[in-house]
């Protein structure tokens, strides 16, 4: 066996001569050189449908609505209402973590999203001095201009500068991730109903998994749960976007930088619900029922 070649630190040309003879390194070097290429050059992965189910009915337009939060669980294919993937560990967490011990508590869960929801008081009406500012201005406010416009409605500077920088901050980082031809320069967050109501369609699937009710209820209730959440929005992107920055600024207290973002966000799966060629059922189904 060839001995090693010995190395001089002292020598530069000795440690590049030595860098070149571990054919090794350059092995592992190549491996996830080209594992990044890979990554970087293929397309993201299609949307599944299960085939049981329709993909083009009002059915599927309105379970579409929890497309988020079935697909970031997971607990089955977006269009499958009875959330078949999911295994005994699963169940039990989803038991545990919602408390959804009986029928009365899926219930009684699925309630209170659709109606009390996550809100925050503050928030809530922070948004809405937002929402009438663009109204009279026409266009998007600036941070600047919305800041200013809930100091004179009374609130509070230093929290409402927290809140706005976490916003616009979270809204710019997932149009640049699902792309600007999706969540357009126009559109910004109004509302953070979005989470609560994609929940509620997931809950209502996983309490079909629970055996607390079945699929013609289940239907039943997502129906309800449309009726209540699509005049709230414009578009499947404005619905997504809420749904994604009320994910983020929930679970981050609303105090976002960028690791609550990293570890929140879902802009891959948004942005794969909006696009038609990863089969996404929002680039097809029209937001209006």
């Amino acid at each position: 066996m060839r001995p090693s070649a010995r190395v001089d630190f002292n020598n530069v040309f000795s440690i590049i001569e030595w860098l070149i003879s571990q054919w090794w390194v350059w092995a592992i070097v190549g491996v996830i050189v080209l594992f990044v290429i890979i990554v970087w050059l293929l397309p993201g992965s299609k949307v599944k449908a299960d085939e049981r189910f329709s993909t083009t009915d009002r059915e599927a337009n309105e379970i579409a609505l929890g497309f988020l939060q079935i697909v970031n669980l997971p607990s089955g294919h977006w269009n499958d209402p009875t959330a078949s993937i999911l295994g005994d560990r699963e169940k039990k967490v989803l038991v545990d973590q919602w408390g959804v011990h009986t029928r009365q508590d899926w219930l009684d869960n699925i309630e209170r999203l659709v109606t009390v929801r996550r809100r925050r008081e503050m928030w809530v009406l922070y948004l809405a001095v937002r929402a009438q500012l663009a109204e009279q201005l026409g266009r998007v406010p600036k941070a600047k201009e919305w800041l200013n416009a809930i100091v004179a409605e009374g609130g509070d500077k230093r929290d409402a500068r927290t809140f706005v920088t976490s916003i616009e901050y979270t809204e710019g980082l997932i149009r640049k991730r699902v792309g600007k031809d999706i969540v357009t320069p126009d559109l910004f967050v109004k509302t953070l109903d979005g989470y609560a109501f994609g929940q509620a369609v997931g809950m209502t699937t996983w309490g079909v998994a629970l055996g607390h009710g079945d699929v013609d209820e289940a239907r039943a209730i997502i129906h309800r749960i449309n009726t209540e959440a699509r005049p709230e929005f414009s578009s499947w992107a404005d619905f997504g976007l809420s749904y994604n920055v009320g994910r983020v600024m929930h679970w981050s207290d609303g105090s976002v930088d960028e690791k609550s973002f990293e570890k929140f966000e879902g802009s891959n799966d948004f942005q794969a619900a909006a696009s038609a060629k990863r089969n996404g059922p929002w680039a097809t189904l029209s937001w209006s029922l």
